[in-house]
């Protein structure tokens, strides 16, 4: 096994905001999310480690019909840095592809540590999703192809 040619310098909380209501609780709800990713990539210089920052938006209600229980809104910024042997193109496609789906993950991570120790009898465990979508459009916004 070797190390990946990216690696995740930091990662922050920038933004939590949710409103809940407390007959959420032994409720089987519908999750509807709504996921946005901004991305900064840093000029390169000399013999430097690229690097590049994404601001992951995520924005999910649960509900049950019309009546919603929980709103919330996080935003998770991660700062990565590259290999710098590689080339350009290669480590927008590894921040891309890999950053976004760890970003994700860490989100899950976070909004589950921090809904347990709000004191939720069950911490509020974010619905795994299929990135695949929105990884593939970012893709082509950064890479134009």
């Amino acid at each position: 096994m070797k190390i990946s040619n990216l690696q995740l310098e930091w990662d922050r909380i920038k933004k939590f905001e949710y409103q809940i209501d407390d007959e959420i609780i032994g409720k089987k709800l519908t999750p509807k999310l709504k996921l946005e990713v901004q991305h900064n990539f840093l000029e390169k210089t000399d013999d430097k480690p690229y690097r590049a920052t994404l601001l992951l938006k995520y924005n999910v209600r649960f509900k049950e019909g019309k009546k919603i229980y929980l709103k919330m809104n996080i935003e998770l910024e991660g700062s990565f840095i590259g290999n710098p042997k590689l080339d350009d193109t290669e480590f927008k496609k590894l921040v891309i592809h890999s950053g976004i789906l760890n970003l994700i993950q860490i989100t899950r991570a976070k909004v589950a540590a921090i809904s347990a120790n709000f004191g939720f009898i069950q911490p509020i465990y974010l619905p795994m999703i299929d990135a695949t979508d929105l990884v593939n459009k970012k893709m082509k916004e950064v890479l134009g192809k």
